[in-house]
C-alpha cells in the first residue's frame, strides 16, 4: 500500500507585557528595618527619594510579534515482501518558514530562519514464527524552540523561583533515531518485548543557569552551540499480562516497562562528564488495569518514576541543578453510558510528593506540584 498525506500549519503571537517594579532611590533603613507587614504601608510610596517608587518598567524586550508557517507532506510504503518480512519505509519534507521579535531586520529583538528537512523513516518486521517477531526502525525527526525561547524577553518563573532569558540564536535540534526490539505475543492481549536504542542529537537546546540574581534563584537562559551533540544508548523492556489465572482477578491486566539511559553531551571534541537537561537515567511505568466483559467500565491505577536528571545546567564553573526523583501515581476511571455516552474521571499525582532540587551538595528547593482532579463528558455521535 501507499500512503501520502500534506499539513499546513500557521502560528502567530502577539506579546506585550507590563512589568513594574517598586525602588528605593535613596537610602532609608528606617523604611527597610519596618516588618514585611507594615512595609508595603501605602504611607511608605510617594514621590520622596526617602519612599518607596511604583514605576513600570520601560524597554522594547518586554513585547514582540512571532509567526511561524510549516508546509510538511509525507509519503509512506508499505510493503509486504514475503511470509516473513514486512517493511514500512518513507519521507516527510518539512519546510519551516518562521519570523520573532520585529519584521525589521534593524530591530535588536529581530530573529528569522527558513530551514526544511528531509526526515526519512523506516520500520522492517522480521516475523520469526506465529508469536515472535524482530523490529528493526530508524527515523530522523526535528526538536524546534518555541516563540518565548527565541526572544530576548525576560519571564518570572514561578515554580524555579528564576528569571528566564530566551536566546534569539537559538537552532533547531535534529534527531537521528535507531532502535531494535524483540517481541514476544503468548496470547491475545499478552506481550513481552526487549529493545536497545541509539539517538543522536545534534545541537540540543538546554535550559542553564549563568548567574546569581537578586532576590531568586538566578537567571537562566536557553543554549545551543552548534558544535554540541549528545548521544542516548540503552535498553528497555515492556510486558503486558492478563492475571486470569489468580482467583478474583479474571478482568485485570497487569503491564509495563523500563528503560534505562545512557546519555552524553559533547561539545566540539570533549565529552562533558554529565547528561543532557532532562533527561533522566531510567524510567518505569507499572500499570493495573480493570475492563468488565462488555467494555462498559475501565479502571486503571498507574505507577512512575523516573531518575534524577539535569533541571538547569550550570555554566561558569557553577554545579548543574538536579532534579530528584519523586514517585507519581495517577487513577482513571471510564464508565460508558452507550455507545454515544461516557463518562471519565481522572485523579492525577495522587501521592503528591515533594520535588526537590540539589545543585552541587547543596539544597536549593522544594515544591509541591499538587494533585488534579478531571472529569469529562464524551459523546462521540453515531452518524
Amino acid at each position: 500500500t501507499v500512503k501520502a498525506g500534506y499539513n499546513f500549519q500557521v502560528k502567530d503571537r502577539i506579546y506585550d507585557s507590563r512589568p513594574f517594579s517598586i525602588s528605593l532611590p535613596s537610602d532609608n533603613p528606617a523604611l527597610k528595618a519596618l516588618d514585611p507587614s507594615a512595609i508595603f504601608a501605602p504611607e511608605n510610596f510617594g514621590a520622596a527619594d526617602n519612599q518607596f517608587h511604583f514605576d513600570e518598567i520601560s524597554g522594547i524586550y518586554f513585547r514582540y510579534i512571532a509567526n511561524s508557517i510549516l508546509n510538511a507532506g509525507y509519503v509512506q510504503f508499505d510493503n509486504a515482501l514475503n511470509d516473513w518480512l514486512r517493511v514500512v519505509w518513507g519521507v516527510r519534507y518539512e519546510n519551516f518558514d518562521q519570523l520573532v521579535g520585529s519584521v525589521y531586520k534593524s530591530d535588536p529583538r529581530y530573529s528569522y530562519s527558513k530551514v526544511g528537512d528531509f526526515l526519512p523513516a523506516v520500520n522492517a518486521t522480521v516475523k520469526l514464527n506465529n508469536t515472535t517477531n524482530l523490529r528493526v526502525a530508524g527515523s530522523q525527526t526535528v526538536i524546534r524552540p518555541e516563540f518565548r525561547e527565541l526572544t530576548g524577553t525576560a519571564f518570572y518563573d514561578f515554580e524555579i523561583g528564576a528569571t528566564i532569558i530566551g536566546n534569539p540564536n537559538l537552532q533547531r535540534t535534529k534527531v537521528t533515531n535507531f532502535d531494535i526490539r524483540y517481541e514476544i505475543y503468548p496470547r491475545p492481549g499478552e506481550l513481552i518485548t526487549v529493545g536497545a536504542f541509539y539517538k543522536f542529537f545534534n545541537n540540543p537546546i538546554e535550559l542553564a543557569f549563568n548567574q546569581s540574581g537578586a532576590g531568586s534563584s538566578g537567571i537562566f537562559n536557553y543554549v545551543d552551540n552548534d558544535k554540541t551533540s549528545a548521544k542516548s544508548y540503552g535498553l528497555e523492556f515492556e510486558f503486558r499480562k492478563k492475571l486470569d489465572f489468580i482467583p478474583g482477578l479474571k478482568h485485570f491486566t497487569a503491564q509495563g516497562n523500563f528503560s534505562y539511559i545512557y546519555n552524553r553531551v559533547k561539545f566540539d571534541q570533549d565529552v562533558l562528564n554529565r547528561p543532557m537537561q532532562g533527561q533522566s537515567p531510567y524510567v518505569a511505568n507499572l500499570q493495573l488495569g480493570y475492563q468488565q466483559p462488555d467494555g462498559r467500565r475501565e479502571l486503571t491505577l498507574l505507577f512512575n518514576r523516573a531518575g534524577k536528571r539535569i533541571a538547569q545546567v550550570g555554566v561558569q564553573g557553577l554545579p548543574d541543578v538536579y532534579e530528584q526523583p519523586a514517585n507519581q501515581l495517577d487513577f482513571t476511571w471510564l464508565e460508558r453510558l452507550n455507545e454515544e455516552w461516557a463518562l471519565k474521571l481522572r485523579l492525577r499525582n495522587l501521592l503528591d510528593p515533594d520535588v526537590e532540587f540539589t545543585q552541587g551538595d547543596e539544597f536549593v528547593r522544594r515544591h509541591s506540584r499538587g494533585r488534579e482532579v478531571l472529569f469529562t463528558v464524551e459523546w462521540t455521535p453515531t452518524f
